[in-house]
């Protein structure tokens, strides 16, 4: 039998995803709160319906088949969202604090937008945002979500590594005197912008130039530095993360296709599977959605 949305056994597969949890008839129906005969009834529906043995029944004990520990997988999935999903629909279950941390340099040049669409989307979830520095390696427990640069101490807490940033350069259109991208030997005829980390030096040698800019203008930086090329003062390197919008705006334009790793990557550092809140999952779910962008 072929199934559809419009014929799904849901109630033989919740019967299915308990009994294959205990592989036990007795406890399965003990969970539901239903009888045993009843259960048993569910599970070889759903076999029938399916057309195939979802559990081994020999030597008087249930063990799962391939096919029934490929279904579980699905099943359980799909519970798990259902669940989930229905818990976000109830603004009390997510109403509380939501402690955010990350280095000021990804605070302001493209944290705050996301953490203010989220804070559109969950009007309930109070969000407090805390500095930490670059390379800081222990991150409080008290943090839900750390955004880190430079890998932290996990302390048994789940660490992912987040994205590594990409500079290429990067400059509003108003600094072009002919409207057109330059050639580039020409971009060093343009003010070129640093900061402390001074990447243009391991740009050029990725672009195998010998640099002699006309003009450099040092900040302090890379948030001033962009914020310098957006007003149109000079180029800038820059990661695609950091200008997303910027790019899609036309309020920056890309310069070269050459580019440069940052020298640390980016970490996620938030509590486990089984221990990380409703607000801290919806946050890492919104986050991760931005950076695919």
């Amino acid at each position: 039998m072929l199934l559809d949305r419009r014929n799904l056994p849901l109630n033989a597969m919740r019967a299915f995803e308990v009994v294959a949890r205990h592989c036990h008839l007795r406890q399965a129906a003990e969970e539901l709160g239903v009888t045993h005969g009843a259960v048993s009834r569910q599970v070889r529906q759903l076999e029938d319906q399916l057309g195939v043995s979802l559990f081994d029944r020999s030597h008087n004990r249930l063990a799962l088949t391939s096919a029934g520990q490929r279904l579980l997988i699905s099943v359980k999935q799909a519970l798990d969202l259902l669940s989930e999903s229905a818990l976000y629909l109830d603004p009390d279950s997510m109403q509380g604090n939501l402690m955010i941390a990350s280095t000021p340099s990804i605070a302001s040049g493209w944290l705050l937008p996301v953490i203010g669409s989220f804070g559109q989307r969950y009007p309930e979830i109070e969000v407090h945002l805390i500095n930490i520095a670059p390379q800081q390696r222990s991150i409080s427990a008290d943090i839900d979500v750390a955004l880190c640069y430079g890998e932290p101490e996990a302390n048994n807490r789940h660490l992912e590594t987040l994205f590594q940033e990409r500079y290429f350069p990067v400059c509003s259109p108003q600094l072009l005197s002919s409207g057109d991208v330059p050639a580039l030997e020409e971009l060093l005829s343009y003010p070129l912008l640093y900061d402390r980390h001074n990447l243009w030096a391991r740009w050029f040698d990725a672009a195998k130039m010998v640099a002699t800019p006309k003009q450099r203008i040092y900040l302090q930086d890379s948030y001033q530095v962009i914020s310098a090329a957006r007003e149109g003062y000079g180029i800038a390197l820059a990661d695609r993360i950091d200008i997303s919008r910027d790019l899609n705006s036309g309020q920056l334009i890309a310069l070269s296709t050459i580019s440069i790793n940052a020298e640390q990557q980016h970490y996620l550092l938030t509590d486990d599977e089984s221990h990380i809140n409703v607000r801290a999952r919806l946050f890492v779910e919104h986050l991760k959605d931005h950076i695919a962008q």
